[in-house]
């Protein structure tokens, strides 16, 4: 099935040592799942080649105008992103995943006929989860992802494309 994205928040947590993926969806579930270190490089390494590959970056044939058409888009899609909106648990939670969070291991990314890219996050058995992401959730999605990995402390030092240094730290939440 794929979700009807409401809100994503990413929290770490030391004891765990691992990112929770909250998302809530317009019908009113959630979806709990832990992100390991590994879950993660595996995860940023997709979304980057993503992001890379995008039309309008791969066009241009000089890796100059494909950084700076990279870090126009990423900086117009995080323009339109409110960041102020705390992350909001549905007032009746189904979880469809169970109670406790699911640990994310396997990991696809497809394009729905829409053209949204789809993030299918699945654990070793058991309910896969699919979320279309808009190319403005997109960005901030990787973006707030960058984010909480500095906040891990998890020596993982990730550019964007169009970016030369990791992401700053700012708010861990999306509407």
């Amino acid at each position: 099935m794929v979700a009807s994205l409401y809100q994503f928040r990413f929290e770490y947590s030391a004891e765990e040592d691992r990112v929770l993926f909250r998302v809530s969806t317009t019908d009113h579930a959630e979806y709990l799942i832990w992100f390991t270190r590994r879950y993660v490089k595996l995860l940023w390494k997709q979304l980057q080649q993503t992001l890379e590959t995008h039309p309008e970056v791969v066009r241009h044939s000089t890796p100059a105008a494909r950084k700076s058409v990279a870090a126009f888009r990423r900086e117009t899609a995080l323009a339109k992103t409110d960041f102020s909106k705390e992350y909001e648990a549905p007032k009746v939670a189904d979880r469809p995943l169970g109670e406790h969070p699911i640990v994310a291991a396997r990991l696809r990314v497809s394009t729905n006929a829409q053209g949204m890219k789809v993030l299918h996050l699945s654990p070793l058995s058991g309910k896969e989860i699919s979320i279309a992401l808009t190319d403005e959730l997109l960005h901030s999605f990787t973006h707030i992802l960058g984010q909480i990995v500095a906040k891990a402390e998890w020596d993982l030092d990730f550019a964007l494309p169009g970016e030369g240094v990791p992401v700053e730290i700012l708010p861990d939440r999306l509407h």
